[in-house]
């Protein structure tokens, strides 16, 4: 209820005190028996208040300690600062183990750099083929064998097991028309099934 409506304020002397207090002088009294009541107050306002000022940072007095409980801004301005030096490790791609690891990551590296067709990036079996004739390193291609299926048959399923976002697709295009499908969203800093690659 305000002021105005709380019928004390109708009563002869409260209506008597207050045209006192236009007064200058009797404000001034006034003012400062106000002024002693909160400062000998039982509840500690001034102190109270002072707490808050140094905990927000609001105030500035000369004598603040260096060592003090941190207020507020100070609180945020040091996580923003943790925030800003926290980095992820940086991990390092781990080195193919195996002339076979060798052959599946040139494949995948050689993969990830195709265009994308019909909003998909792979090779079929021939595209597949063709680069494991000429498209892998020197020493890693595949020369006259006897078997050249069983060659891509292993790299592709190496690749598979080394790479989580590495796919074979049978069902759309026959048995023999294996296509090896590169999936971006897969392609993560996870480690892979077989620990041995991380992408940096």
């Amino acid at each position: 209820m305000s002021a105005v409506m709380n019928p004390i304020f109708n009563l002869p002397d409260v209506q008597q005190f207050i045209k006192l207090l236009a007064v200058p002088e009797v404000e001034v009294v006034f003012n400062l028996m106000v002024e002693n009541a909160i400062a000998l107050s039982e509840l500690k306002i001034l102190k109270r208040l002072a707490d808050v000022e140094k905990a927000l940072g609001l105030n500035d007095f000369s004598d603040f300690k260096e060592e003090h409980e941190m207020t507020l801004p100070e609180q945020i301005s040091l996580l923003a600062e943790r925030i800003d030096n926290i980095t992820e490790p940086i991990q390092e791609s781990v080195k193919p183990r195996t002339t076979l690891e060798q052959k599946a990551t040139e494949l995948v590296n050689h993969l990830k750099a195709v265009k994308p067709r019909n909003e998909e990036m792979f090779l079929n079996s021939e595209e597949t083929m063709d680069f494991m004739k000429s498209g892998l390193s020197e020493p890693l291609r595949m020369k006259d064998i006897k078997n050249p299926r069983q060659f891509k048959r292993d790299v592709i399923q190496k690749a598979k097991s080394m790479f989580p976002f590495i796919f074979l697709d049978k069902k759309k295009h026959g048995r023999r028309d294996v296509r090896v499908v590169y999936k971006p969203k897969n392609d993560t800093m996870q480690r892979n099934r077989m620990d041995t690659y991380i992408r940096s």
